[in-house]
């Protein structure tokens, strides 16, 4: 859990951080949004005193950071950047090996917890373990990345922009990667984008701010229906809400009895991703398929159509 109280950042006259208090929940993603120079990186850099506050303080399990001395806050907070920051002249496993060696792990623990991340990231051992980060694609080097912030398993993971140098396609599948593997591990995640797509995709939460002040702070479905002020009101976009509204429902929450002819469709998929499949099939109505591939019922333009329309 990480709680942030009237946290602030002076530089000379200017404020770029003024007075901002929310809390992250254990277990969850919090994602920042804004335009840029709103604060949100100075903000997180707060969290592990990369930049010192100038008022305010930051909790994390209840433990106030500033009690704690800095490179040992560091080592028990995971902290992803774009571009990864990785080693050049080091190997994949070395890479996410680094902080776990700082912390004087022995060398067969440290073997298992690399052999284990790259299982978790589906990077076979054989193949990528020796390699260098020049020798992997985007897509790798992030992952890579994600693994080294986890290598010592940090209660808290810190994100800044960790997908923006990805092409669409990879950043999609990286952050399905990203929330899968945050719901198997139990991470609390505090993540930083100027993305709304992805701060709906990824976030429990979502922290707007603007002109270094906290705007909002609630669920996707919060935001997108109750915006606080105009200018949230804007950034989540007016033509865009109901399709952000849809990607937050699933299938099995407009499911329909019967049955549909046609490829079918999951029932764990965003009714955003269905209607997508409808419309690219020229389809009114589809099938729909449970985990084990069992048909369980249909789903049709005109029901996803409904609860774009409805508020959650």
């Amino acid at each position: 859990m990480i709680d942030i109280e009237h946290l602030t950042k002076r530089y000379g006259a200017t404020t770029v951080v003024d007075d901002v208090s929310f809390r992250v929940e254990e277990g969850t993603v919090a994602v920042v949004v804004g335009t840029s120079g709103a604060g949100k990186s100075t903000l997180l850099r707060m969290i592990n005193r990369l930049v010192e506050p100038s008022a305010g303080r930051v909790l994390i399990d209840g433990k106030d950071t500033m009690t704690i001395p800095e490179d040992e806050l560091r080592h028990r907070i995971g902290y992803v950047i774009q571009g990864y920051g990785l080693f050049p002249h080091r190997t994949v496993a070395q890479n996410i090996a680094t902080v776990p060696r700082l912390l004087g792990w022995d060398r067969r623990r440290i073997a298992a917890r690399v052999e284990e991340l790259l299982d978790l990231f589906q990077l076979d051992a054989a193949e990528f373990a020796t390699k260098f980060p020049h020798q992997l694609s985007g897509g790798q080097q992030q992952r890579v990345g994600v693994a080294r912030a986890l290598a010592a398993k940090p209660a808290v993971l810190l994100m800044d922009e960790p997908f923006g140098a990805l092409d669409p396609v990879i950043r999609g599948k990286a952050q399905d990667d990203l929330r899968a593997i945050q719901k198997r591990l139990g991470t609390t995640i505090m993540l930083v984008t100027h993305d709304m797509n992805e701060a709906f995709h990824l976030g429990d939460r979502i922290a707007v701010m603007d002109r270094a002040r906290l705007l909002q702070y609630a669920s996707p479905a919060d935001i997108l229906t109750h915006p606080a002020e105009a200018f949230v009101e804007e950034l989540v976009g007016t033509t865009e809400r109901p399709f952000r509204l849809l990607s937050l429902t699933t299938v099995q929450d407009a499911l329909e009895p019967g049955s549909a002819e046609g490829q079918p469709v999951p029932l764990s998929a965003s009714l955003r991703d269905a209607l997508s499949q409808l419309i690219w099939l020229g389809r009114q109505a589809l099938p729909v398929t449970d985990s084990s591939g069992a048909p369980v019922g249909r789903i049709s333009v005109d029901r996803i159509l409904r609860h774009g329309r409805a508020d959650p």
